[in-house]
């Protein structure tokens, strides 16, 4: 797989704000994008995940804030006509959409010498604290503040990936 994290987190921030900007009407007042030496992230509220190519996998992962995920839910389902018991269900497939959506664009800038880049399907995490990494991989953030609150984006590797 011929993709690096730096260019795979500077597609996916811009095609971030564009989806929140153009599809949810929510404003990213600013963006901080850098790699991290932390061992531990801190999560937030909901948290949704997929993957990125074949060995050695790219996991992305979109963390909200709740007031951000409900804003996204709202734009995002206003058509529908949602029972209050079905609304987690919903907001959980709203966050994987998401992710899905971003990342499937993000990715279909890069060149795999022809070949279709594998994108797992979604998994979403709620109410999760952390997560912890390994020595032999690395992560990079894009924290995200919107007009509706903050999500942080993280992009974690194999340090064979972070040639920044």
């Amino acid at each position: 797989m011929n993709i690096k994290i730096k260019s795979l987190m500077d597609s996916i921030s811009r095609r971030t704000e564009s989806f929140l900007k153009d599809e949810m009407n929510i404003q990213v007042n600013g963006q901080d994008i850098k790699l991290v030496e932390e061992s531990r992230l801190e999560l937030k509220h909901l948290t949704s995940v997929v993957t990125i190519g074949t060995a050695p996998h790219i996991f992305v992962i979109f963390s909200y804030d709740k007031e951000l995920i409900n804003k996204i839910f709202e734009a995002y389902t206003k058509e529908l006509e949602i029972l209050p018991e079905e609304c987690l269900e919903y907001m959980e497939e709203t966050a994987g959409d998401v992710v899905n959506i971003i990342v499937g664009n993000a990715i279909s800038e890069f060149d795999n010498d022809g070949q279709a880049i594998n994108l797992s399907p979604p998994i979403v995490i709620a109410q999760a604290q952390s997560i912890a990494k390994s020595r032999t991989v690395r992560f990079f953030v894009n924290r995200l503040s919107t007009s509706c609150g903050h999500m942080s984006i993280f992009c974690v590797g194999p340090n064979e990936l972070f040639e920044v």
